[in-house]
């Protein structure tokens, strides 16, 4: 009976025929678990040799792990890893910034000019407001809130003083 774990010398031929040293094919089967017929045929992979690329990043100022990760986890090309320069604190704060941005700067700027808050334009907004009319109209007093509020009682329900002076007007009458 073959066991999995053990290799024959004419395995070792065979993975050697294909460029797969002992060390590997050990590797493969012992540790890592693979299926022999799967370790005997996978070829090594190749080493793509970016000595050029990564003197001429280190050049750039741009570490070998920061020149890395640009090609392997941001699928950038060797060329483009190696020359794009590093951002500063500042224009990444400000990229950052740019980012997560929820508002225009203009919209803001406008609410500025025109004295209103950005908390309070946030809340007209959230509240379903047009952004250009949350930026542009005043703030209220309370004396206007009460004004308004007076004005929508008399739209529903008419003349407002009714419902405090109905049992005083009654009470005279009789």
């Amino acid at each position: 009976m073959n066991h999995w774990f053990y290799i024959t010398p004419e395995e070792y031929e065979q993975a050697a025929a294909i460029g797969i040293d002992s060390e590997n094919l050990n590797r493969r089967v012992r540790l890592l678990g693979w299926d022999k017929s799967r370790a005997l045929t996978t070829p090594l992979g190749i080493k793509t040799n970016r000595n050029h690329w990564s003197e001429m990043a280190s050049q750039n100022g741009i570490g070998y792990y920061t020149f890395m990760n640009r090609i392997n986890n941001l699928g950038w090309d060797e060329e483009k890893a190696a020359t794009t320069p590093l951002q500063d604190r500042k224009t990444a704060a400000a990229h950052a910034t740019e980012k997560g941005r929820k508002f225009p700067v203009e919209l803001l700027r406008l609410a500025e000019q025109n004295g209103i808050a950005y908390h309070t334009m946030r809340a007209r907004i959230n509240k379903g407001w047009d952004p250009q009319e949350a930026a542009t109209m005043a703030v209220g007093s309370h004396s206007d809130a009460g004004k308004l509020g007076k004005a929508a009682v008399i739209d529903k329900y008419g003349d407002w003083n009714r419902f405090s002076f109905k049992d005083h007007i009654t009470t005279t009458r009789a």
